[in-house]
């Protein structure tokens, strides 16, 4: 009698679980070092050392050919930093770009690189790749085009185009500090910031106090109050109305004096001015502008407070403060009539209220 064959064993699932299927891709050692460099946090600079440590490559050797794989397909960017050669990733979209340039538009591109956040002018640009005229203008065009390149108009040289990467911000030297608006002083943002410093420095450096405050610190607190209601009680005629004394700033006895460092930092956090930064030289500037406004004054060289001038005491008199002051119809007001207090316009306006219609 023939003996039938034993059936093939069956694969252990642990090997099913490692064997590829046909529609799996396996990523190249190349992929999974730049998988491996992407987990790191944007604009992270690579050394040699750090690549060894991810241990995808068994040798310095193929370490090597990967790097140089990476950077021939335009994924990574090789540099120089204190004489040691290190590595920055580029994301694959910028990759693609790059693999689609011809071999102008990627020469122009390899200059623009370097110059990183100084830009360089299209002249030199000119003179380092010795291209003509006509291919440089089609090549920056086609660059701005692919949105890979972008041109800005240099403060310090006026009549100078610079180029510099897309995703760059200029430097203070081209584009001229955060005051600045196609290189002149844009006053009404200076204005605008100076107001916003100026009362953040008078919430850190005072405080607002009833601008009869010493006379009350000198008196029994409940017994002058009681006596201020006995004279309101007693008073007739809105005429014969003591002035109302708002309150008045006065310097806090321990306060924490802001600098322009801990001031750029404050404006920084609360990102009033989208797009740009507050450097502390760019704070001092601004402030030092507000001591000669007579606005802040300098305490101890570096730290500031806000000034204190007569007009920070304000009083009012409530019968001027009210509209029938200073109003047009006041003969023809009464208690009837077409103009009463009750439909009056000017009352409801100053007293945020709807006055009733005639």
């Amino acid at each position: 009698m023939a003996s039938t064959a034993a059936p093939p064993a069956a694969p252990d699932e642990d090997e099913r679980d490692v064997k590829p299927t046909a529609n799996e891709v396996v990523a190249s050692p190349a992929d999974a070092l730049y998988d491996q460099c992407a987990l790191r946090p944007q604009g992270t600079v690579f050394f040699q050392r750090d690549l060894s440590n991810m241990q995808v490559a068994e040798s310095m050797g193929e370490l090597t050919m990967l790097l140089q794989e990476l950077c021939d397909r335009h994924l990574m960017k090789l540099m120089t930093l204190d004489s040691e050669p290190c590595w920055k990733l580029r994301s694959r979209s910028d990759a693609d770009k790059l693999r689609r340039l011809t071999l102008d538009e990627r020469l122009l591109y390899h200059h623009i690189d370097q110059a990183q956040t100084e830009g360089i002018w299209s002249k030199a640009l000119r003179a380092r790749t010795n291209v003509t005229q006509q291919v440089l203008t089609k090549c920056l065009k086609s660059l701005e085009s692919k949105d890979l390149v972008q041109s800005v108009m240099s403060v310090k040289f006026p009549n100078r185009k610079m180029y510099l990467l897309k995703h760059l911000q200029p430097s203070e030297d081209m584009a001229g500090g955060p005051w600045q608006s196609e290189g002149d002083f844009d006053t009404a943002l200076i204005d605008t910031i100076s107001g916003i410093v100026a009362q953040h420095i008078e919430n850190e450096t005072c405080i607002k106090v009833p601008a009869n405050w010493n006379e009350y610190a000198q008196l029994d607190r409940t017994a002058a109050i009681a006596q201020k209601k006995a004279e309101v009680q007693g008073i007739r005629d809105i005429e014969d109305a003591p002035a109302y004394h708002a309150s008045r700033l006065v310097h806090k006895n321990h306060p924490q004096y802001p600098t322009s460092a801990s001031v750029s930092d404050w404006l920084n956090s609360k990102e009033v001015l989208r797009g740009k930064s507050v450097r502390e030289d760019d704070m001092e500037q601004l402030l030092e502008m507000m001591v000669l406004d007579g606005r802040l004054e300098k305490i101890s060289g570096t730290n500031y407070r806000t000034v204190l001038t007569a007009s920070d005491t304000k009083v009012y008199n409530g019968f001027v403060d009210a509209p029938c002051g200073n109003c047009p119809v006041f003969d023809l007001c009464g208690d009837e009539g077409e103009i009463s207090a009750r439909t009056c316009v000017y009352f409801g306006q100053w007293l945020e209220t709807q006055s009733d219609e005639l």
